[in-house]
């Protein structure tokens, strides 16, 4: 059942023409919400665009609602109220700040902030502990715990297998980690189409 409502998610027939100059109906407030964080604000409307693909009624399988999929209790946390969490400027206000808090958070651990943004990409999709439960994986397994693709992103993946989860320097159990590594790769591919067609 989850795994149905995970792909029902996909809509292959909604499509962007950038060439037009714009993303989507609010980058007014993806321009102004970035701002507080010193994001691009192609980066997180491409986030919106994978998110909810900018519709305000989305509701996931899971509960996340809004532009930005907040869950109503991650929302309650940021002080978001379950009447405006639907609301453009507030969901992606409160998007930004947990992405604010996410990159506050994973800073000791990948020092270069472009990198880092992939890891709260990641995180925002997944939840931060599994995150770190890969950065740990990755330094304990040869591959790089400052870089995500190919390195920590695959030690991700690797909380799928027992041998893994069950490994004493992973913490917060079992993921299948595969459809938060194909969310950044599909939020960065279409941060790369904006970055060509809109400018800053």
């Amino acid at each position: 059942l989850k795994r149905y409502f995970e792909l029902s998610k996909e809509n292959p027939q909604y499509s962007i023409d950038l060439t037009k100059g714009k993303i989507s109906p609010y980058d007014n407030l993806f321009r102004k919400h970035a701002a507080e964080i010193d994001w691009d604000w192609r980066l997180i409307a491409s986030q919106g665009y994978v998110e909810s693909h900018f519709d305000t009624t989305v509701v996931s399988w899971a509960g996340a609602r809004g532009i930005m999929q907040i869950m109503p209790r991650t929302a309650q946390a940021f002080g978001l109220s379950p009447n405006l969490i639907t609301n453009p400027e507030a969901n992606i206000g409160t998007a930004v700040k947990i992405m604010g808090e996410l990159d506050k958070s994973l800073k000791k651990h990948v020092p270069d902030p472009e990198e880092r943004r992939k890891f709260v990409i990641a995180a925002y999709n997944s939840g931060i502990a599994h995150i770190y439960d890969a950065i740990a994986l990755a330094a304990k397994y040869g591959k790089n715990p400052h870089i995500w693709d190919g390195n920590v992103a695959e030690a991700l993946l690797m909380k799928a297998n027992p041998e893994y989860y069950n490994d004493p320097v992973c913490k917060y159990g079992y993921f299948r980690g595969k459809q938060t590594t194909a969310y950044v790769v599909k939020v960065m591919d279409f941060y790369g189409k904006c970055r060509k067609h809109i400018p800053q």
